[in-house]
């Protein structure tokens, strides 16, 4: 494997559309990688709390009252 110096100068010698390119490549990979590492953590944290295997109809409910208890919050009647 390259070191970074080198990896560096690789990098440097291209062309700057494929520079570019590159770099947009890194930002996907890197988001990708943030989602399946936070994707990780919300499920380790369901198992914990043995929710993940709620049934889909079950999460749609909670997530309606949340959505409710959010919007009487926000707006009282």
């Amino acid at each position: 494997m390259q070191s970074v110096e080198e990896l560096a100068k690789t990098i440097t010698a291209l062309p700057r559309n494929e520079q570019e390119a590159l770099l947009d490549k890194v930002a996907q990979l890197n988001f990708q990688k943030g989602l399946a590492d936070l994707s990780a953590r919300y499920r380790a944290r369901l198992a914990r709390e043995d929710r993940l295997d709620i049934p889909v109809d079950e999460i749609w409910d909670e997530l309606r009252r949340i959505r409710d208890e959010v919007a009487e919050r926000a707006l009282p009647d």
